[in-house]
């Protein structure tokens, strides 16, 4: 199935701002950040900080996702 991804941050500067993402029927959040994250791609400690929002909801990493679902994954800023 696909869901299409909106990052934010250093994964956006690595996978750019909006994404295709190939996932198996019945993924999870948890296993889009894994695809995310894979080979190197994008830093493994990003999936841990995340925010994730689906339907303009923050979602746990257990949400199932569905074929043509728009996920956000917002990266936390700091600033001063």
């Amino acid at each position: 199935m696909h869901v299409t991804v909106r990052l934010s941050g250093p994964l956006a500067a690595r996978l750019g701002n909006r994404i295709a993402v190939e996932l198996e029927p019945g993924a999870c959040v948890a296993d889009l950040l894994a695809v995310l994250t894979l080979d190197g791609e994008a830093d493994g400690r990003a999936a841990d900080v995340v925010a994730v929002v689906a339907g303009g909801t923050i979602v746990s990493r257990e949400h199932a996702l569905a074929a043509g679902d728009e996920i956000d994954v917002l990266v936390p800023v700091a600033g001063g």
